[in-house]
């Protein structure tokens, strides 16, 4: 009983962050508000963002909170391409099961193609927009911006049983958004359950907006680093009972959130964020995994 409540305050505790960051937006302030140990320490302490970090930050908000709506022919338009993309990767790698290649290559009940070919992506039915609840149209856009830039790596995935690409882009999305005030209140009142109170404090927030100034796909590369490390050490952390391989995942995910924290926190950060973020990930999961 206690630990419900203590669950229920800190929802609560979140969702008044969130709108604090939301109106602080609209009113031209700063994300978060200064620590009293900024305040006092302000001559060395200052995490302040500027114009231009602050500016990329809002654009970046609100490119990536959209729901997904299947009203909008641009996300229908995403979500065929994915379908088409996946089913175009099937019929041409050799190595893909006998069932998939199969239902993709015979005439066939498109229903049965079409859920085959879903969940094997990953999504939990054959209507796959019931999914995105959780993580909005940038869950979309991340697996297409990954499917693009990484397609060895999920043709891999997709060879991969029981690893669910489209579930865990969603979760890994909505998880870093949490991370990153990156929110609408409608999305955190929605996945409550998802909650685990996850928050960047503004040293972590001022170094990811100074990178995302020089690199609009910053979020991107994050999240697709991110997935990656989750997939590999799922090959390393899968039993042979196959009933467990799905429940793996999610304190995979959770540890690379931390790895992420972690990155944001190092004070020796280099231009070059995303080699140093890999590095992290690494020796994180090398080291830290429990």
């Amino acid at each position: 009983m206690e630990e419900n409540e203590g669950a229920k305050e800190k929802l609560i505790e979140n969702i008044n962050v969130q709108s604090q960051v939301r109106n602080n937006l609209i009113s031209g302030e700063q994300i978060i508000p200064k620590s009293f140990e900024e305040k006092i320490c302000c001559c060395c302490l200052n995490y302040d963002l500027t114009v231009s970090e602050f500016k990329s930050f809002n654009l970046l908000k609100k490119k990536v909170i959209p729901s997904y709506n299947p009203q909008n022919e641009e996300h229908e338009k995403t979500l065929q391409e994915l379908f088409n993309k996946t089913k175009e990767l099937l019929n041409n790698d050799n190595n893909i099961s006998s069932e998939i290649t199969e239902i993709t290559t015979k005439e066939s009940n498109n229903d049965d193609e079409s859920e085959k070919i879903w969940r094997k992506i990953g999504f939990q039915t054959k209507e796959p927009r019931t999914d995105f609840r959780a993580g909005g149209i940038y869950s979309l856009d991340l697996m297409m911006y990954f499917i693009k830039n990484y397609e060895k790596d999920y043709i891999n995935i997709l060879n991969e049983d029981y690893f669910t690409f489209a579930l865990t882009c969603i979760r890994v999305s909505y998880l870093v958004r949490t991370y990153l005030y990156l929110l609408t209140n409608e999305e955190i009142r929605i996945n409550s359950k998802f909650q685990r109170g996850i928050l960047a404090n503004r040293k972590q927030l001022k170094y990811f907006c100074y990178f995302l100034i020089d690199n609009d796909n910053l979020l991107n590369d994050i999240c697709c680093t991110s997935l990656i490390n989750i997939y590999q050490k799922f090959k390393e952390e899968k039993t042979g009972q196959k009933e467990k391989n799905y429940l793996i995942i999610e304190p995979i995910i959770q540890n690379s959130v931390q790895c992420l924290q972690n990155s944001l926190n190092d004070s020796r950060l280099n231009d070059d964020f995303i080699s140093h973020l890999k590095e992290s990930y690494r020796q994180n999961f090398l080291n830290n995994l429990t």
